[in-house]
Formats: C-alpha cells, sequence, structure tokens
C-alpha cells in the first residue's frame, strides 16, 4: 500500500472557521455557554450508542436481528501495524472473501471507516473482491480543509487509507453533493410521519434530534436537515440518481487538504444528486414498511 505523504504546511494558509460554526458560538454564548463546553462521546460508547440505535431500527422494521447487527470498533487507528478486530472487521473480511471479484462485495460505510480500514489492513487479499462506498468531506478537486468533515477527521489514518489501498472505491463528497439532500418538517410531517413505524421513529429523530439542543439551534420548524448518509444507498439503488465520474485518487495529507499526483491509481466519485427522485423513492419506502 502507498504510503501518505503530506504537502509542506508553508503552502497553506490555516483553516478559518466557517461562519456555521462561528453562528453555533453566538447562539451558544447567547445562552451563557462556551463552544468549548460542548461534549462528544468517546469513540466506545459511540460505537455502543449505534449499535443500540441499529437495534431499534431493525424492531421498527419488524426485521430479524440474528447475525445481521455486529458490534465495531471501539477506537480509532493509532498504526497500520496494529489494526483492532472488533466483530465488525471479521465479518467484512468473511463476507469479502465469500465472493470474488466477478460478485464483489460493496461495502458502505456512513460514518467513520475505522471498521473498513482494519478490515483491508488485517486481511490486505480482500483488495481484489470489495468495493468501497463512502460519504464524507470535500471534493477531490476542491482546496478546503477537510477538517469539518467528521466522518474523515475522526480517523485520519483509516480515511488516508482508503484513498491509498487500490481498492475499488466510490468516493462521494458530502460537501456541495451529499449536502443538497435536505428535508423540511413539513415533507417528514406529510410524507414519514403516521406511515409506518419506521416513519415515527425517523419523525421523531428529526424533530428531537439531540444536536439542536447541543449547538442551541434555533427556529428548528423552519430548518431543513440534512440526511447526508442516504445518498450512499440512493448510489447502489439507482447510479443515475448520483452522477460519477471517473477520477485519479487524491492523497490526504497530514493536515487534511487534498493533494494530487500523477500515476496515482483511478476512483470513482459522485458530483451530482437528483435530490427529487431519491427523497420520493424514500418516502415510497417508508409506507411499504406499513405492510
Amino acid at each position: 500500500m502507498a504510503s501518505p505523504a503530506s504537502a509542506p504546511a508553508a503552502r497553506r494558509e490555516p483553516p478559518r472557521p466557517s461562519t456555521k460554526a462561528t453562528s453555533r458560538g453566538q447562539r451558544l454564548h447567547g445562552e451563557g455557554r462556551r463552544a468549548s463546553e460542548v461534549e462528544f462521546v468517546n469513540p466506545a460508547e459511540g460505537m455502543e450508542r449505534s449499535y443500540q440505535e441499529i437495534l431499534r431500527v431493525f424492531d421498527a422494521l419488524r426485521m430479524a436481528r440474528a447475525g445481521r447487527i455486529v458490534r465495531g470498533a471501539t477506537g480509532y487507528l493509532t498504526s497500520l501495524e496494529s489494526p483492532p478486530t472488533p466483530p465488525a472487521v471479521e465479518a467484512i473480511i468473511d463476507l469479502a472473501k465469500s465472493g470474488d471479484a466477478r460478485t464483489p462485495l460493496y461495502v458502505v460505510a456512513i460514518g467513520c471507516v475505522t471498521n473498513v480500514a482494519a478490515a483491508l489492513l488485517r486481511a490486505p487479499e480482500i483488495v481484489r473482491d470489495v468495493v468501497l462506498v463512502w460519504t464524507s468531506a470535500y471534493p477531490s478537486s476542491a482546496p478546503h480543509c477537510n477538517r469539518p468533515s467528521l466522518n474523515l477527521m475522526q480517523d485520519p489514518l483509516a480515511s488516508r487509507l482508503l484513498f491509498d489501498c487500490g481498492a475499488p472505491l466510490l468516493y462521494l463528497p458530502g460537501f456541495h453533493v451529499g449536502a443538497q439532500l435536505r428535508i423540511s418538517r413539513p415533507e417528514m410531517d406529510a410524507f414519514v410521519q403516521g406511515r409506518s413505524a419506521i416513519g415515527d421513529l425517523l419523525h421523531d429523530l428529526y424533530t428531537d434530534n439531540p444536536l439542536h439542543r447541543m449547538w442551541a439551534s434555533q427556529h428548528d420548524a423552519k430548518r431543513t436537515w440534512i440526511i447526508w448518509d442516504i445518498i450512499t444507498i440512493a448510489w447502489l439503488l439507482n447510479p443515475d440518481w448520483v452522477p460519477t465520474h471517473l477520477t485519479r485518487a487524491p492523497i490526504l495529507t497530514e493536515d487534511l487538504f487534498w493533494r494530487h499526483e500523477a500515476g496515482r491509481h483511478m476512483m470513482r466519485e459522485g458530483h451530482d444528486v437528483n435530490r427529487d427522485e431519491i427523497f420520493m423513492d424514500l418516502y415510497e419506502k417508508v409506507a411499504q414498511a406499513q405492510d
């Protein structure tokens, strides 16, 4: 696997606070709170919360759980030599080895990619038998620092590995591309609430979003919310909904910018979404879940 190299720091200006971050800070200050006081859970607790939430979603869908949900890593990669081996990593390896290059395993990641990277490090031979699908950060052509992307910056080693390992990769940028997948409260009320058990659960999560409280969000009923992660499943369902192009895989530098070098392997990258078709399909499937 190619080892990443960083661009000289002197060539780049330090990233400036985004308007979004500044407005959040102002709202928190208005409530007598500091941005530094906002607490995030540690990786182990975050993994367990995700696991429990997946169980809740399966129950709402009345889907069997057995053998379909496994726990992931409780920490981020600290080196490429000693990747973790939680059940999720073993599951990826086993599933990948059960296929081949003609019937590859599509590994869809909608968050931090620690488990995916660990599987590639534990069993590098599966690079021939998987297709990686991941959403995060800015388009590879963007000059911006990728630090605002939680999916990418939480585990830079894992993120970097996805672009260096040579496995077939579909990269779906969150900013500018996935960010078009916004939904409003009136749409949730009209097309999601009351349509099925999973519809009611999704509506509750939308209207009682803990991030609203965390960031002192105001006028929530008037705001839209980005449902970033459905871009990955949308492409699997219908690639026409997420137009893509071939480009050379970038290098993710130590300071989390993209850098380009001639001769790098190719990857596929999304550059647009058909927002309406994606959400109409979602509404239809939410209603069908009642059957």
